[in-house]
């Protein structure tokens, strides 16, 4: 019961004393009090019935109730008030938290101490295949691994392993455990496929480099120890240097097209005042005119330009990648091979393609010919020549137009590889609103 206000006693001292006084008068006085007690606690039982009829819905003020009952309703109305100001900020903030964990591209579970799950996001539903019948099974029974086991069981000390995903052979997954509490872990799996990747890609990449630089740095080292020798004649050593000019030179391609490709995967696409509006025809007459100082008369060229629009770009990234088709077909076409260079147009756009009829290329290869370095003939390519490098920088310098790198083949029966520009790329051949590429382009 509340505490009486200062009234109340006033007004229950008041009724005593006047009991006490008018009572012996009266011989009544052991009634008065028994009256005045009755009524009292009558008083005090309606207002805890009010009280108690306002204490089902609090949320409203208290109306009709005494002074010190009324304090006590708004107290306990202030503190529900309060108690749901600070429920619905942690259900505004829990629900902001699973808008958030919803939106993790990686997988989250929650398991209690037992391994169940209580709780997982959707990307966990796609990494781990978990679905709404899964929650309070065991999750070592859903996703099978000795490794994931032991992490559970806290037998790997920094509490995070890489596994192969159970349900896709190509998935590679990081899985971490957190202690939330004694009772509650978290499991955080996310797909790190692409950048094992990557990581594997620049450690070939290193392995490629270095194989590739220690093969003629071989043969320099090896002739410069030679000349060194007091019994070489001078006739010899000259004899000597000039076999050096081959290694030297492959190495500078090599460093100058790694600086290329470096360059061309760093930088953005062009801006507008660095774009021409390119004649292909005489483009495709210059590059063929040096492929056939390369060839040195062993294979056959023909130019089919079919038509005349012009492609807006870079002259000399777009001569440097159609330089580097040609250059490989004649590497790879036997004597007395025909390489085609041909310009078409299309309703999506025109295509610039190399062909030749050489010995053609599995399809298992084709989709990774664009890699650093990749060969297939690792033996064969080091005797024709070339850095592994050209069609990765084909590939990046089409990027960079917004074109992409089509390519066709078939063992025995040669290849076709076709540079697709879109139609945004391309402009009518009178269409003199960017400057006109000079025909003789020199390449990087």
């Amino acid at each position: 019961m509340p505490k009486l206000s200062m009234s109340e006693i006033a007004a229950l001292g008041a009724s005593i004393v006047l009991a006490l006084l008018v009572g012996p008068a009266l011989g009544l006085t052991p009634w008065l009090l028994l009256a005045i007690a009755l009524a009292w606690i009558a008083y005090q039982s309606e207002q805890h019935r009010r009280f108690a009829r306002w204490a089902r819905h609090p949320l409203r003020r208290a109306r009709g109730l005494a002074p010190n009952w009324a304090e006590t309703a708004g107290s306990v109305h202030r503190s529900v008030h309060t108690a749901r100001g600070r429920t619905r900020n942690i259900l505004r903030r829990m629900a902001e938290l699973q808008i958030v964990t919803e939106a993790l591209p990686d997988a989250a579970v929650v398991i209690d101490s037992r391994g169940l799950i209580t709780r997982y996001n959707p990307a966990a539903g796609r990494l781990l295949r978990l679905n709404g019948k899964d929650v309070g099974r065991d999750l070592l029974m859903l996703v099978r691994d000795p490794q994931l086991a032991r992490l559970l069981d806290g037998g790997i000390d920094d509490h995070v392993l890489e596994i192969m995903s159970p349900f896709d052979a190509g998935v590679r997954l990081e899985v971490r455990v957190i202690d939330v509490s004694t009772r509650t872990r978290l499991v955080l799996v996310r797909d790190v496929s692409q950048l094992y990747r990557l990581l594997t890609m620049r450690q070939d990449f290193i392995a490629n480099v270095s194989h590739e630089l220690r093969t003629p740095l071989t043969v320099v080292a090896g002739y410069l120890e030679t000349m060194t020798d007091e019994d070489v004649s001078d006739i010899d050593v000259q004899l000597l240097a000039s076999k050096l000019v081959s290694p030297v030179h492959r190495m500078e391609a090599l460093v100058g097209d790694l600086l290329l490709l470096t360059r061309l995967e760093a930088s953005s696409p062009p801006s507008d005042s660095e774009l021409e509006a390119i004649d292909v025809a005489s483009l495709a007459q210059a590059v063929v005119r040096e492929a056939e100082g390369l060839s040195d008369g062993r294979h056959e060229f023909r130019l089919e330009l079919h038509s005349d629009v012009r492609i807006r770009g870079v002259s000399k990234e777009l001569h440097s990648a159609l330089m580097n088709l040609v250059s490989n077909a004649v590497r790879y076409s036997p004597k007395g091979g025909v390489i085609t260079v041909s310009f078409e147009q299309s309703e999506s756009g025109a295509h610039l393609a190399v062909s030749d009829d050489g010995m053609g290329i599995a399809p298992e290869h084709i989709s990774r010919l664009t890699e650093r370095f990749y060969r297939v003939d690792l033996a064969a390519a080091r005797v024709r020549g070339g850095t592994g490098l050209g069609l990765a920088i084909v590939k990046h310098v089409l990027k960079r137009h917004h074109s992409t790198l089509s390519i066709q083949s078939e063992l025995g029966q040669g290849s076709r590889f076709c540079c697709d520009f879109p139609s945004t790329q391309t402009l009518p051949a009178n269409d003199v609103s960017l400057l006109e590429a000079s025909p003789e382009i020199d390449g990087y």
